[in-house]
């Protein structure tokens, strides 16, 4: 199991327009190819987070995800303290 991708509204924007690019310039085929392939990266990349590039900035990784689309993230740990009664 690999950790959560949690998107951004910044991310979600994002990913949304360029979607909608996919959609007015290339083929319905060619759509379900690259969100196929997306897929695929953001379940590899969960397994493997740091994967990427390390920025100069902390905790940011950027590379990219096809030879047309490059991505920026952040790897972010929460911890979850569980209470135990005595």
């Amino acid at each position: 199991m690999g950790l959560e991708i949690i998107w951004s509204k910044r991310a979600e924007k994002g990913f949304g327009n360029i979607v909608k690019y996919l959609e007015e310039n290339w083929t319905e085929r060619e759509i379900k190819n690259f969100i196929k392939e997306a897929v695929g990266f953001f379940e590899l990349l969960s397994k493997n987070p740091k994967i990427l590039q390390p920025s100069r900035k902390s905790n940011l990784h950027r590379g990219p995800m096809n030879r047309l689309t490059i991505i920026t993230y952040r790897i972010k740990l929460l911890i979850s303290l569980k209470k135990a009664s005595v």
